[in-house]
């Protein structure tokens, strides 16, 4: 008889087989953001949407989304450090909605 399997371990199991991990590490940067950015920042963006493995960020103004792109090297730096396993290549940031 087999031993009973924690439904982490069975959930993990199935996304690694479906190709799925990478990508719910992926939107885990989403819940992580404003620890990856600080406050002053998380509030004047928001992550939107990943698309391949580019972060899609909105941007209060333009003024914040160019500012922003000077210290992406610095922010995907920090998220390779909270989320290693996202893989995310790329930060655009979109001047509009939040």
């Amino acid at each position: 008889m087999r031993q009973p399997e924690a439904i982490s371990e069975i959930l993990g199991n199935l996304l690694k087989r479906r190709g799925l991990a990478r990508k719910m590490a992926q939107y885990e940067v989403f819940e992580i953001w404003e620890d990856v950015v600080g406050s002053t920042i998380a509030k004047q963006t928001t992550p939107q949407k990943m698309q391949g493995d580019i972060l899609v960020v909105a941007v209060k103004s333009a003024a914040w989304a160019q500012e922003l792109t000077f210290i992406k090297p610095l922010i995907l730096k920090r998220i390779r450090e909270k989320s290693p396993d996202a893989k995310i290549a790329d930060i655009r940031f979109t001047a509009g909605r939040l």
